[in-house]
């Protein structure tokens, strides 16, 4: 447990990265995105199948002590692109963009995925 925080702190959470920039199933312009109380909830409104999930939310994410973000595929190169060479932030839209992790984020990229870099 994060002492700072009041959220459980994992050593590593390992996460994937989709096209549109989301994590886990926090999705670009979802009200999860904002959603602080939590460690975990639900949508059913999935733009991506399948339509119900659960997820952990930002804050658990973010306690986390490490995070390994693994994003394969060039179909992720403008997201990645865009969240750590172009310097505009727009976290709404690319919830990638809100995970920082109170330890390291360490990304792996293929080639396809680190393309435009």
């Amino acid at each position: 447990m994060s002492e700072s925080s009041g959220f459980p702190q994992f050593d590593l959470i390992l996460l994937g990265m989709g096209p549109d920039g989301h994590v886990a199933s926090l999705f670009p312009g979802h009200p999860v995105l904002q959603e602080k109380q939590k460690w975990v909830t639900f949508i059913t409104d999935s733009p991506k199948p399948p339509p119900e999930r659960i997820t952990f939310t930002l804050p658990v994410i973010n306690s986390s002590a490490n995070i390994a973000l693994v994003v394969p595929g060039a179909s992720k190169a403008k997201a990645v692109y865009s969240t750590l060479r172009d310097g505009s932030q727009n976290p709404i839209s690319l919830p990638v963009q809100m995970v920082s992790p109170g330890g390291e984020l360490v990304w792996f990229l293929d080639k396809g995925a680190a393309s435009e870099l």
